[in-house]
């Protein structure tokens, strides 16, 4: 059973509101930020520029040349009143605190005048010396400092002293010789910055997050307009078409037709989807048509691989004859193969084995593998030569051959009395003789053209005896062209060494061995060639009748 495809669980339209709300929070968080700051700079500015305006001011009403005149007598006169007149009015009428001028001395600031009336709390006289039990000692010696060294910063902002939320300005009053004489100093009350900058960050913030809060909504129905539906109905039907059976319910699976006009990618991506479903359906149609007649050319294989095996000799045995013994097998590299396999009794005296090897693989190698035996049977039947046999068989596969197939190919027919052995060779791998003694030799000869290869080819039929005990051992190329992983040949060397080394002469053991020894060898490099060998012996029991 298909499973259920699975649906996000927070949704795009979630993200994304998510989202546009965070930024516009972000965005009002700095805005505000950028204009308290800005507003708030901008009014300190202001503040400056108007206390330092009218500390200079208050300082061209200072009668310089007066100032050591008033300290030394301690006594005033007109010009001297109307300057404290002066300081009143710039006071009162500028919203001051203090207005003041003063000298540091070692025992604190010593009064020259100021602009609080009579009376009132803050008010000093002419010569009254302020000290440490009205001015913490940290602020005298920064107004000595002052009064002595003219890079000293003249504005100073405070909001931690007894005196509140002040901005204070200053003005040294110099001689002609640059030397100090009085100084000249303001402070305003700034307590109304805060409930400005309050109100005006108030106002900021509202009229932010309306303009966000309108933005966000419109913003958010465009979104869920173009973006969020036109995707929920790709989402939608690319979830429907996944969630489909296609086991159960190939016959009913309809393409997508999403209907998307947005004008947009989206409209793109929509109709990609209409083309990839409609793709994927033809794919599986094509898809299952294609493993239908796979498997159908795989049962039609299997039968051909029987019939195959069936047109190769397995039974080893021949009722009444004890004289001889002969085993083979073929172990093709595809469903079927090109290489094969014959031995029979051509009569009771002589018996014939056959090894050919196909060029090519598969069907075609199959089909010429099979007419190559029938051919070569049919001839020695005839009890014709085996030079002749191997002659009359190229002339026939010749014929109509238009792919240029070919055969390697050796024939043998043993007289079993006397082991006398005519053969003839065209092209194939060279034939063991595995003596009784042990010892591994070739069966020397002439050998022929590969058959098929060319019609006027002659082929030379050799002579040669083998003793009652003697194996002899026919293989293909398959045997010693097998390569392992690190691209090694089995090679001749190798097998003839194997057969040197076997313990037990047996034919099917023989072959048997061979075959377990190719495994090894191999490992896990996949087969490329046929596998093929025959194994025949003359017994030294005899024969019966």
């Amino acid at each position: 059973m298909k499973n259920v495809f699975k649906i996000r669980k927070i949704s795009l339209k979630a993200k994304f509101s998510a989202a546009s709300m965070l930024l516009a929070v972000i965005l009002c968080v700095a805005i505000i930020l950028v204009s308290y700051y800005s507003y708030r700079d901008a009014m300190f500015d202001r503040y400056k520029e108007n206390i330092t305006s009218l500390v200079h001011t208050a300082a061209t009403m200072v009668p310089a040349d007066k100032v050591d005149t008033y300290f030394e007598t301690m006594e005033t006169d007109e010009e001297y009143d109307r300057m404290i007149e002066n300081f009143r009015i710039i006071q009162e009428e500028n919203n001051l605190e203090y207005l003041y001028s003063y000298v540091p001395t070692e025992e604190g600031l010593k009064v020259f005048a100021q602009g609080t009336v009579a009376g009132e709390v803050g008010h000093f006289t002419l010569g009254d010396v302020l000290g440490t039990d009205y001015y913490p000692q940290e602020d005298l010696d920064s107004a000595m400092l002052l009064f002595t060294d003219p890079n000293q910063p003249k504005i100073y902002i405070t909001s931690d002293s007894a005196f509140g939320y002040l901005i204070t300005a200053f003005e040294v009053i110099r001689d002609e010789a640059g030397n100090p004489i009085l100084v000249v100093g303001a402070d305003m009350s700034m307590s109304v910055i805060g409930d400005t900058l309050m109100h005006y960050i108030l106002l900021v913030s509202i009229i932010s997050l309306f303009i966000f809060a309108l933005f966000i909504t419109i913003y958010l129905y465009f979104l869920r307009k173009e973006l969020i539906n036109p995707l929920q109905l790709i989402v939608d039907g690319a979830t429907d078409f996944v969630n489909t059976n296609m086991d159960d319910d190939l016959g009913q699976i309809m393409a997508l037709d999403l209907k998307i006009n947005t004008g947009d990618e989206i409209e793109i991506l929509a109709q990609a989807f209409n083309q990839m479903t409609s793709d994927i359906i033809r794919y599986i149609n094509e898809l299952t048509q294609v493993t239908s007649e796979r498997e159908r050319i795989e049962t039609e294989l299997r039968i051909a691989t029987l019939i195959q095996e069936g047109m190769l000799p397995q039974d080893f045995e021949f009722p009444g004859r004890t004289d001889i013994g002969v085993f083979a097998s073929m172990k093709a590299a595809k469903e079927v193969g090109g290489d094969f396999y014959d031995f029979f009794f051509v009569d009771e005296e002589h018996f014939c084995i056959v090894i050919g090897d196909v060029s090519g693989k598969g069907v075609p190698a199959a089909l010429f593998m099979a007419m190559s035996k029938a051919t070569v049977k049919d001839l020695v039947l005839r009890r014709l030569p085996v030079d002749e046999v191997m002659s009359q068989a190229n002339k026939n596969l010749c014929k109509n051959n238009e792919q240029g197939m070919f055969v390697t190919l050796f024939i043998a027919i043993i007289e079993i009395k006397t082991g006398r052995i005519e053969w003839c060779d065209a092209g194939h791998n060279p034939t063991i003789v595995w003596k009784k003694d042990g010892r591994v030799e070739i069966l020397k000869g002439k050998k022929g053209f590969v058959c098929a290869g060319l019609e006027t080819a002659k082929y030379k039929m050799n002579e040669d005896y083998i003793e009652a005990g003697d194996i002899l051992y026919l293989y293909t190329d398959g045997v010693t062209e097998a390569n392992n992983v690190e691209k090694e040949l089995y090679g001749e060397e190798r097998l003839y060494q194997l057969i040197e080394n076997l313990k037990k002469r047996e034919i099917k053991e023989l072959c048997t061995s061979v075959l377990v020894d190719l495994d090894d060898f191999t490992g896990e490099e996949a087969q490329f060639d046929d596998i093929t060998m025959l194994g025949f012996e003359i017994k030294e029991s005899g024969w019966i009748l």
